[in-house]
């Protein structure tokens, strides 16, 4: 089964709106505390700091830090098992851009998505 993407509303958006998005973010070079400090000021809950710095936010402040948006994205995580899709939302990056404040202290964004098990 092919996954499909869908740009319209569907049951229970409402609800997945309301689940945080994670994302694993690059410090640059000896700012990762002080990346997490400028994020959960922001508003993201910092939940690790390492190598990248594992963050998660409401869709809507991704959307106004960020200039990101998401689409309601279909994947299979259970290949060939009934009930092994999942539905979650998918970051659109061609638009996304860090903030002008945030580029001394951080270098790449990548979003988290379901992972394929097989």
């Amino acid at each position: 089964m092919q996954s499909v993407s869908r740009e319209a509303p569907c049951p229970g958006d409402d609800q997945m709106n309301a689940e945080p998005i994670a994302a694993e973010i690059t410090p640059q070079s000896g700012q990762a505390k002080a990346a997490a400090l400028a994020l959960q000021r922001l508003g993201f809950r910092v939940l690790h700091i390492g190598p990248t710095i594992s963050v998660e936010g409401p869709e809507t402040l991704w959307q106004s830090v960020f200039d990101v948006s998401f689409k309601i994205q279909s994947k299979d995580i259970l290949r060939d098992m009934p009930g092994g899709e999942t539905t979650y939302r998918k970051a659109i990056t061609d638009d996304m851009a860090i903030p002008a404040d945030l580029q001394p202290l951080i270098s790449d964004v990548a979003f988290v998505e379901p992972p394929e098990l097989y």
